[in-house]
């Protein structure tokens, strides 16, 4: 596992994986891997937005 694989999903849009090697290399000392997946975008925007969509549709539905 490698920070260029990492990049690569992270320009296919599959921040968990590249989440996953980050974390690994981060693990066995890499700085730069570590500062690196403080940088990665967060999933909780995306799914308290989806939630609260939800929410709506379900309090319109009865």
């Amino acid at each position: 596992m490698t920070a260029t694989l990492a990049e690569l999903y992270v320009k296919q849009g599959l921040i968990g994986k590249a989440r996953e090697i980050y974390r690994r290399l981060a693990a066995s000392g890499d700085e730069a891997a570590r500062k690196r997946l403080l940088e990665l975008p967060s999933a909780e925007a995306s799914i308290k937005l989806l939630e609260e969509l939800l929410a709506r549709v379900g309090s319109r539905r009865g």
